[in-house]
């Protein structure tokens, strides 16, 4: 799923579903749009929690369907340009962010549900524009961001069972508002964590790949990524080395 956004019409509203098996012949739906009122630089975040699509903007999240936008449950409080994966398939954890309101930047994390929210652990540093995937399921990663009008290369496990934070190797070049997500080698079937694009110096049109403990390059991709989340790495098999 891909909503809301920045093309050269201005910012979106929009959402579709991109179908990436052969069968669904890549072919993207159309599902109504996004009408909440998404401030753009509020850079929504948001995952699907059991078979309901949820996307959280500012402080609220809202389920998504084909037919309408619901608001379901509002956080602790505002979060621009938060990060969030799923975990145990039924909670959102969306971290950092900022908010003008409580100090800036934000270090602090939530567990969002369809019937509520709790406090989750504290990030190692205060980050918005970052990036997570789930490394298996009592491990997850922190990935790049930005504060404070810096980017950054640093990155974050997080052991789940143990609930610490185990410093991880950091990326080759900062960056920010960049995609991230476990691709599978299509010729050994290896699982890979891979970022690519957002912002550092400039936009950038790099990916990495982490191998062997250490972030590798991976090739330059056709287009730059632009910021917010507009470049997208999902759980299918790619030819990014």
């Amino acid at each position: 799923m891909v909503t809301t956004g920045f093309n050269s019409d201005g910012y979106q509203t929009t959402s579709e579903i991109v179908d990436l098996t052969v069968k669904g012949g890549n072919k993207c739906n159309n599902w109504p749009d996004f009408s909440i009122g998404v401030v753009p630089s509020v850079a929504p975040t948001g995952g699907l929690i059991g078979d309901t699509v949820i996307i959280c903007e500012g402080y609220e999240c809202y389920s998504l369907t084909s037919e309408k936008a619901t608001l379901v449950i509002r956080m602790s409080g505002v979060r621009v340009g938060a990060a969030s994966i799923v975990i145990n398939d039924n909670t959102l954890w969306v971290t950092g962010g900022w908010n003008g309101y409580a100090g800036g930047y934000l270090a602090s994390t939530e567990y969002v549900t369809v019937t509520g929210t709790m406090i989750g652990p504290v990030l190692p540093m205060a980050i918005q524009y970052h990036a997570m995937v789930a490394i298996n399921s009592t491990c997850s990663m922190v990935i790049g961001g930005y504060s404070n009008g810096y980017s950054f290369a640093s990155t974050f496990y997080y052991d789940h069972n143990e609930e610490e934070w185990i410093n991880g190797p950091s990326l080759m070049q900062a960056r920010n508002s960049h995609a991230a997500g476990i691709v599978t080698d299509e010729v050994t079937g290896e699982d890979f964590v891979a970022i690519t694009g957002g912002s550092g110096s400039g936009y950038l049109d790099s990916t990495e790949i982490l191998q062997d403990g250490e972030w590798v390059q991976g090739k330059i991709i056709d287009t730059i990524c632009y910021q917010y989340g507009i470049c997208l790495v999902s759980k299918y098999n790619y030819n990014l080395f």
